[in-house]
């Protein structure tokens, strides 16, 4: 497992390598997206039979590996930002790890000491606020007042998060259609300016 999380690393080097090439001086910021993290460490990743589970990995071995693609990434002047859709995100785990951010799906994540202590130990967060398919009357003053709501249960205040938040959509929009992922940029962009 060390050499896949590896190899992993090395491309992750040689991509923002050719990434800084083709467009100079941009910002980079690696995402890495995970969310059967929490299943991995748990061992429910079904086996291909589907009659049996996969071994847990442990979180000692889990974070020797995600430090290997964090390092990559930093080495290659990134942002690293994991992303994680699942329930139970194992938000020790990525502030550990050394991750900038965490990207989540805020409907699924229930405010507590953790989150509080990752948010205040340097690990930003990104709520995960937009959906992710088409969806009719979603508000953007709604949708960011679940974000204060949620910070605000964690003890911070808005002037805490304004700047070390990004508004995302809960996970990805390859299953959205061309009208709403338009959309929900524009949804991201208005509740990210409410700050």
């Amino acid at each position: 497992r060390r050499d896949l999380a590896q190899s992993l690393a090395e491309g992750i080097r040689q991509h923002l390598a050719s990434v800084s090439g083709r467009v100079p001086g941009a910002s980079l910021v690696l995402q890495i997206d995970e969310p059967a993290l929490s299943a991995v460490l748990s061992a429910q990743i079904p086996t291909a039979s589907g009659w049996g589970r996969h071994r847990s990995i442990d979180k000692p071995e889990a974070d020797a590996a995600l430090r290997l693609v964090v390092e990559a990434g930093r080495e290659a002047g990134a942002r690293t930002v994991m992303h994680s859709c699942a329930r139970d995100v194992p938000v020790d785990l990525v502030a550990g790890a050394g991750f900038d951010a965490l990207s989540f799906d805020l409907s699924l994540t229930a405010p507590g000491d953790v989150w509080a202590a990752a948010f205040d130990g340097g690990l930003d967060l990104w709520p995960g606020v937009i959906p992710s398919t088409d969806v009719e009357g979603v508000s953007d003053r709604v949708l960011g007042k679940r974000i204060e709501d949620f910070f605000g249960a964690l003890g911070f205040g808005i002037e805490a998060f304004a700047d070390r938040s990004v508004v995302t959509p809960t996970c990805g929009l390859a299953g959205a259609s061309p009208m709403w992922a338009k959309r929900a940029l524009g949804l991201a962009h208005s509740v990210g300016g409410q700050r």
